[in-house]
């Protein structure tokens, strides 16, 4: 009885190793540098709320990696949700990693709405698909700037 105990325990111990060292591997791969978000509400054009920024991602990632979407949270609820348009910003290449950075950015003319008026700050949940899993980065409190 004491055997068994004793296998189950270090076979439960064994998986839960493994399963958390996997997911911080995919997790490693994709670093957020910056991020940013604004309201243009300049005269003479539509109110229009913007994000962007940049991060990187390791460089054996690249052809496996799809940036899904952008989420965008005011005190935990949902705002705004769009796919985010990329620019390739360049490659660093140390003794150790090789990475590719990335500009995205929101598209043009999202419509402000209430609660983009309200916030100060939101957070960002960025998703990207890398081979067949999911990396979600969450940025938090980011200074909703304004734009007069």
């Amino acid at each position: 009885m004491n055997n068994k105990l004793l296998l189950l325990i270090f076979l439960f111990s064994f998986l839960i190793g493994c399963c958390s060292q996997s997911m911080m591997i995919f997790d490693s791969t994709v670093t957020i540098l910056e991020a940013d978000c604004w309201l243009n509400l300049m005269p003479g054009g539509n109110p229009s709320f913007h994000y962007s920024g940049t991060f990187s991602i390791d460089k054996k990632f690249i052809d496996d990696f799809k940036f899904l979407y952008v989420k965008v949270f005011y005190k935990d609820e949902m705002i705004h949700q769009s796919q985010p348009l990329l620019q390739f910003y360049d490659e660093l290449i140390t003794d150790t990693t090789s990475l590719v950075r990335f500009h995205f950015y929101s598209d043009q003319g999202i419509k402000v709405t209430d609660k983009m008026m309200k916030a100060e700050s939101v957070d960002l949940l960025l998703v990207f698909q890398i081979k067949d899993n999911t990396v979600e980065k969450l940025v938090k409190e980011i200074p909703l700037t304004r734009a007069y």
